[in-house]
């Protein structure tokens, strides 16, 4: 076969079928098994929300700093008046008291600053729960909204993602 033959008419040449009926063949197998598209139709969405998300979220440097200091989770625990922050569609906020974690509300593996601005006391399941993802920015503005109702007033209830730029190291 030569270099410009089109892929479909080599693969039917040495198969001996044409391309109508390789597509045919395709079709037939999708068809058979559509637990198939669904997989490839999720992976396919999965990478387009990856992409969005990669735009949306530009890479920021990391923060030198990885973990909150004692007196940070201290302040993160007190100021969430020592329970759970995470907030579920049907039984609202969490209830759990104990072995309450401080967390990244931006993960720092994803570029998020370490600091009280972007912390949140999560129980461990649902610290595990949330790994590393991204929150949106609709969901930061419901935290911020919720976090009024149990904050100490005059605390700021917003998140702040990344170290401003104009304070960043180097």
């Amino acid at each position: 076969m030569s270099q410009t033959t089109p892929l479909a008419v080599q693969l039917s040449d040495e198969w001996g079928t044409s391309s109508d009926q390789l597509v045919h063949a395709v079709w037939h197998v999708l068809w058979a098994h559509p637990w198939f598209v669904v997989l490839a139709t999720l992976l396919v969405v999965r990478a387009g929300v990856r992409m969005v998300r990669d735009v949306v979220h530009p890479g920021h440097a990391r923060d030198a700093v990885r973990t909150f200091t004692r007196a940070d989770k201290i302040t993160i625990l007190t100021r969430a008046g020592g329970r759970c922050e995470h907030h579920g569609w049907l039984g609202g906020r969490c209830q759990q008291t104990g072995a309450l974690e401080a967390d990244h509300v931006h993960p720092h593996s994803r570029g998020g600053w370490t600091d009280l601005a972007n912390g949140q006391a999560l129980c461990r399941r649902h610290n595990k729960a949330k790994a590393a993802r991204v929150p949106w920015g609709w969901e930061l503005n419901r935290l911020s909204r919720r976090r009024a109702t149990y904050f100490a007033p005059g605390t700021p209830t917003e998140v702040v993602r990344h170290r401003p730029r104009w304070t960043a190291p180097g």
